[in-house]
């Protein structure tokens, strides 16, 4: 396998599928932060195009459209990164990044034109408006602050001009390195109002007097899993600490009057991926209420008024949004729908007006869709699909949900994606989430590299949501807590023999795939079953003692495996894939990002030399400029044609299996 790969047929064939689906040119292919006011003629979006060609990389951009729908007008050309409506429905705020790398700009916006415009050292991340409307709040991470893993997992860094062979030097300490809330009244500066030692991950106005925090007293990635909820004073910056979850929360929002905060509790493995309960503190009693919510697990939340909260969430294989009015202590559901989706990273959508809400949608087979949704209608107000993106998908198999039993007769959820037209069995590629504590949901293209092409080409794809899955209750998400690489790898290999059992795939053609978490498993399940005939661990973790120590998220293993990092034995070393020799010798095609801090390139070399010391031909491929899950371009496109090669060579076509296994030439 050559380290430059685009003259391959599967680089061809890659390139030529994505850009078809994402389009070129500044279409926009997606869009989120959907927003609007119902006495409001526009509603705005964040989209993202490829402006000039795909290996350049999308742009994201500000957009606006009429209520009623129809095209869409580009506002700015500034990269964007937030966007929020004032509660009246008169002024936008927008965060966009600066003239250098090491600055953003903080801009209010009326009728398509810029009122104003500040600039601030480091990376807004967040961005909220007071209940009045007279000042925002900002969270900016310092110039040199970690990414969290869903956003690339590396170390931000501004452009330095310096002689080439000068050293990194990493002190574990810095003014760049905190994530900090500043208050801007749309004139003058911002002005910072928290400092070291606090760390800010999240903040929301309560009232107009305090904004309540999820802090932590350090900058680290991995501090983030013991946060607290706190009240910063906005005229003196006084910090009063109020509660502590038993375990993680997120998706803070307090409440326009300042009595409650409302915020999402659940146990987690990645900051920005918060799903579980929805909890709202009283600032007087101190008391926290945790409604029924339906047996939807919350994934974001704000107040569509001073006593209702709007929710989105999943509850098995539905999306669902619904309505909690705290004076009724009741909660509605809106709409729960198994076709479509909603949200980027996890459910979510905006309220507006009494009932009503907007969101992005999508599915496997439908491209995202901007939408507005009264009660069970879901109205389009523009398809972001580009021209021939329908019909290039209507060959790409149709996706269903999928359940079945592990071995310990718990169910197990996940989807299907069938190729059309085959009656016999097929290969099959198996692709696990990440998290672990997250999902696979009906997404456009499953939202993963190389799966559709392979349906085109007649592979049954698994996505499994194995016991420590979202959507299924803080029970079974907590289930994996102490076992990763235990009972979640049976589910997923009991998963591959109900589909053997069904007749739909040929069990000498399975193949496994998978980054983060769905790495590790991609790496662990060949050394605990003969399932496997092919490997493909993208972002893995090989070894979990150097994982601890090299990693921006030690207290992640030390959570999940419930053992010591110090001790000679335990989970540390019973569920390390380097330590294990694989069942039988399975062409492994590891993939990583040089720059990934949220499982190190060093987790996917190991992979590499256990794969070759088991017998297996091996290749290991190292991006230098991508971070966690290998997420950029053109490395996405690189990435998938190397998926096609890797099981085009491994896993044979039908009627060549046999000859392969006696060792002759296909």
């Amino acid at each position: 396998m050559n380290s430059d790969f685009r003259s391959s047929s599967e680089f061809a064939k890659a390139y030529s599928f994505y850009a078809t689906l994402l389009g070129s040119g500044g279409h926009v292919f997606h869009a989120r932060a959907l927003c609007g006011h119902t006495e409001a003629e526009h509603l705005h979006f964040i989209g993202q195009s490829f402006e000039t060609t795909l290996e350049d990389g999308p742009s994201s951009r500000l957009y606006r459209i009429a209520r009623e729908g129809g095209a869409f007008t580009r506002l700015n050309d500034r990269e964007t990164r937030q966007i929020r409506l004032s509660a009246d429905g008169r002024t936008l705020a927008v965060a966009c990044a600066g003239d250098d790398p090491a600055t953003d700009r903080i801009e209010t916006w009326s009728d398509e034109r810029c009122l104003t415009a500040q600039t601030v050292a480091g990376r807004i991340e967040q961005i909220d408006w007071s209940p009045d409307g007279t000042k925002l709040l900002l969270v900016v991470a310092g110039t040199g602050a970690d990414l969290a893993g869903i956003h690339g997992g590396y170390a931000q860094k501004g452009k330095v001009e310096t002689a080439a062979w000068l050293p990194e030097v990493r002190l574990g300490e810095g003014e760049d390195l905190w994530r900090s809330v500043w208050l801007w009244e749309g004139k003058e500066a911002p002005r910072l109002l928290t400092r070291p030692p606090l760390n800010v991950w999240e903040a929301s106005w309560c009232g107009t007097g305090s904004i309540a925090v999820v802090a932590s007293d350090h900058h680290s990635e991995g501090s983030w899993y013991s946060a607290g909820l706190s009240l910063v004073d906005i005229a003196t910056g006084g910090l009063t600490r109020i509660h502590q979850p038993a375990d993680q929360f997120g998706y803070i929002r307090g409440a326009p009057d300042g009595r409650r905060a409302a915020f999402i509790e659940a146990f987690c493995s990645d900051r920005g991926l918060v799903s579980g309960q929805l909890s709202i503190l009283d600032l007087t009693t101190g008391e926290i209420e945790r409604p029924d919510t339906l047996g939807i697990d919350v994934t974001s939340i704000e107040w569509r008024s001073a006593t209702v909260i709007h929710f989105a969430g999943a509850r098995g294989h539905h999306t669902a949004t619904g309505d909690y009015d705290l004076e009724r202590s009741a909660a509605t559901e809106s709409w729960s729908s198994v076709d479509l989706t909603n949200g980027e990273w996890a459910p979510s959508s905006y309220p507006i007006g009494e009932h009503g809400t907007l969101f992005v949608g999508e599915a496997y087979a439908r491209a995202p869709f901007l939408a507005e949704q009264d009660g069970a209608t879901i109205r389009e107000l523009a398809s972001l699909a580009a021209a021939d993106a329908p019909e290039t998908m209507s060959r790409c198999g149709a996706i269903e949900p999928f359940s079945w039993i592990a071995p310990d007769g718990l169910e197990i959820q996940g989807w299907v994606v069938r190729p059309q037209g085959v009656t016999a069995p097929t290969p099959l590629l198996v692709d696990v989430h990440g998290g672990p504590i997250s999902a696979h949901r009906n997404r456009w293209l499953a939202r993963t590299r190389a799966a559709p092409i392979l349906a085109s080409q007649g592979w049954t794809i698994l996505f499994p949501n194995p016991r420590g899955s979202t959507g299924r209750g803080d029970a079974f998400a907590r289930a994996v807590k102490g076992d990763m690489g235990g009972a979640d790898t049976q589910d997923i290999i009991s998963g591959v023999d109900a589909l053997i059992a069904r007749g739909w795939v040929d069990a000498k053609r399975v193949a496994v795939t998978g980054t983060s978490y769905g790495g590790f498993m991609s790496a662990w399940l060949p050394s605990q079953s003969q399932r496997f005939a092919a490997a493909i661990p993208i972002s893995p973790v090989g070894d979990w003692y150097s994982q601890h120590r090299t990693s921006q998220i030690p207290e992640f293993d030390e959570i999940m495996l419930e053992s010591s990092p110090w001790a000679a034995d335990g989970a540390y070393f019973s569920r390390s894939p380097a330590f294990f020799k694989q069942i039988r010798p399975v062409p492994t095609l590891v993939m990583a990002g040089a720059i990934d801090k949220s499982t190190p390139v060093g987790q996917a070399e190991e992979c590499h030399f256990a794969a070759l010391r088991s017998g297996a031909p091996s290749a290991l491929v190292i991006y230098p400029r991508a971070g966690h899950s290998v997420r950029g371009y053109p490395e996405y496109f690189d990435s998938a044609a190397r998926i096609l090669w890797w099981l085009d060579t491994y896993v044979h076509p039908a009627g060549q299996a046999d000859a392969a296994a006696n060792g002759e030439e296909s």
